[in-house]
């Protein structure tokens, strides 16, 4: 979770509970990162979740994590709510996320489904010309972090204690160490109520600021990569078998190579490549160039209008 950090909305109702709901109930989804520029607002989502007049609320969640602030705010926003919130880990349940579902009054998970906590991180700036007085406060600085980072990470694993009865020193080993609870270990540890049948909602996740990701996890990724990658040839005008050939190359050894560019060898015309599909800061600069260079590629084979 990042201390200070595309909101997409995917309904699942495959083995869930809400197949009787009663005009009492309310469904919100909390899919996407939280806080940050691009992610779900949390003064947003607090005003909209208090103005909520049901006697339960279902919180769906599908998120890989976000501002552990905005995270705690949410969490405060869900626990003092009148009505019973039962949460349900759609997909996973990631980083500041994991936090968040544990304001909820119920919890259960998706067979197939992660829930995952590790320690806070943060971004310092520290690039520039330093004199000694400089440094001294730069030092400064870093131990007032770290101290901020201790406090926080005791906060959260304390989150975790009360809701599970594990001492808090156990949970500060687990986020030490990027712990990827499944369903079952969910369960075992007492972090989910129970589990329940149906598929894991297909996420989109940038799981590089990972260190341990599940393998199910990043095969499940890449697949849903593999789906949006494909979309975007057919809507630049590549047929359904031009799409599968581009990708059968660019994913020859199961994810985006490192290799050198894909030659256009039945290219006739040079056009200027397409927009990237994932944020560019994200992406090692070989994947960059080897996306860039797919989309060419894609916009080349495309039929001139």
């Amino acid at each position: 979770m990042l201390i200070t950090r595309k909101t997409s909305v995917r309904p699942i109702n495959k083995g869930g509970n809400l197949k009787d709901k009663s005009k009492d109930e309310s469904t919100v989804y909390l899919y996407g990162d939280i806080g940050g520029w691009f992610g779900i607002d949390h003064l947003e989502f607090c005003k909209d979740f208090n103005k909520i007049n049901a006697e339960t609320i279902h919180l769906r969640i599908d998120s890989q994590g976000g501002d552990v602030f905005a995270a705690r705010a949410i969490k405060t926003a869900i626990m003092q709510h009148k009505a019973k919130v039962i949460g349900h880990i759609d997909g996973i349940a990631a980083s500041a996320a994991s936090f968040i579902a544990m304001g909820c009054d119920e919890l259960e998970i998706v067979d197939g489904g992660f829930l995952m906590i590790h320690n806070a991180a943060s971004i310092m700036d520290i690039l520039g010309y330093f004199n000694i007085d400089d440094l001294k406060q730069l030092l400064a600085d870093i131990g007032k972090e770290i101290n901020l980072h201790e406090k926080i990470n005791e906060a959260i694993a304390n989150d975790y204690a009360k809701r599970t009865g594990i001492e808090q020193e156990k949970f500060l080993a687990w986020m030490a160490d990027e712990t990827w609870f499944t369903a079952q270990d969910s369960l075992n540890n007492k972090l989910v109520d129970r589990i329940y049948d149906g598929e894991p909602v297909e996420g989109n996740y940038d799981l590089s600021v990972f260190a341990k990701v599940p393998e199910s996890l990043k095969l499940r990724n890449q697949k849903t990569a593999k789906r949006t990658i494909e979309k975007a040839l057919r809507d630049a005008g590549l047929s359904n078998n031009q799409s599968k050939v581009v990708l059968a190359e660019v994913f020859k050894d199961g994810d985006l190579r490192d290799a050198a560019p894909l030659q256009p060898s039945a290219v006739e015309h040079q056009r200027d490549a397409g927009p990237t599909i994932q944020r560019e800061a994200d992406l090692p600069k070989a994947k960059k160039d080897r996306i860039a260079d797919l989309l060419t590629r894609a916009e080349l084979m495309a039929p001139s209008h």
